[in-house]
């Protein structure tokens, strides 16, 4: 990919490739918070019917999101993945600012240990409680409702970069699954990064995605009068999150 500006070519702007290879294009301790959604490597061939002859009716399930979620092989490789783009997020992450993270709470174990080695204070998980969450399409299991977040912090906590004067909060946030509109099969909603981002940057502050897809958390950044960078590998979600973004305007909440 041709060399990037700083400033010009990735402030308020939505960068399409490899965000590894993007970041390394980026200075050190340059962005105020880190806050993403990578692939899971969660995705499977399974498709649970919920024809009319189901107890459970509805529209079928598919547990393929896609190619991007599906592409490592065998585990190791995905994690090691992590790893180096986890590696690059904390250069370019400033002291005392925080990374947070939706991550597979069954594969964050050697991830967890290995932001320590990186210097970086693990806090305690936050969730984003779904009050929609998908109807299991078999009588085997519960309905998975609440995603995780994994928080970071680089280097010691300073009360500075906590917003405490926003007053007490819980460690999670109910809110649906957005369905209208619908930009991606992984969509998140707005109501938890809303309170994430309030509460770890300032306005005017950074606020960086790796893995924008289309955009959701950086169309709440701009919202709350907040930069943002964000790195898309897929055009089509890239074009998408931009176009959402030109229609907004700033502090929206």
């Amino acid at each position: 990919m041709k060399d990037l500006a700083w400033n010009e070519d990735f402030i308020n702007k939505v960068v399409q490739g490899d965000c590894i290879k993007v970041m390394q294009q980026m200075p050190g301790n340059c962005v105020d918070m880190i806050l993403t959604d990578p692939p899971y490597m969660i995705s499977s061939q399974t498709r649970i019917s919920r024809n009319s002859a189901s107890k459970y009716k509805g529209k079928d399930i598919d547990l393929n999101f896609g190619e991007w979620d599906a592409q490592w092989k065998p585990e190791e490789d995905y994690l090691n993945w992590c790893k180096e783009w986890l590696k690059e997020c904390v250069r370019i992450l400033k002291p005392y600012r925080h990374l947070i993270f939706l991550f597979d709470r069954i594969k964050i174990t050697s991830i967890w240990e290995y932001l320590e080695t990186l210097n970086m204070k693990g806090r305690s998980p936050l969730s984003w409680i779904k009050s929609n969450p998908t109807p299991r399409g078999r009588k085997v299991d519960f309905m998975k409702a609440v995603e995780t977040a994994f928080w970071f912090t680089k280097e010691a906590v300073k009360q500075d970069y906590f917003n405490w004067q926003l007053g007490q909060a819980k460690d999670y946030v109910i809110d649906s699954v957005p369905h209208n509109p619908r930009y991606h099969p992984t969509q998140k909603a707005e109501k938890p990064l809303k309170q994430w981002i309030e509460y770890l940057s300032k306005p005017q502050e950074i606020v960086f995605d790796p893995f924008a897809g289309s955009g959701t958390t950086l169309v709440v950044a701009k919202k709350l009068n907040r930069k943002f960078i964000g790195i898309e590998i897929d055009e089509y979600y890239g074009e998408i999150a931009r176009k959402r973004l030109a229609e907004i305007s700033e502090r929206m909440f």
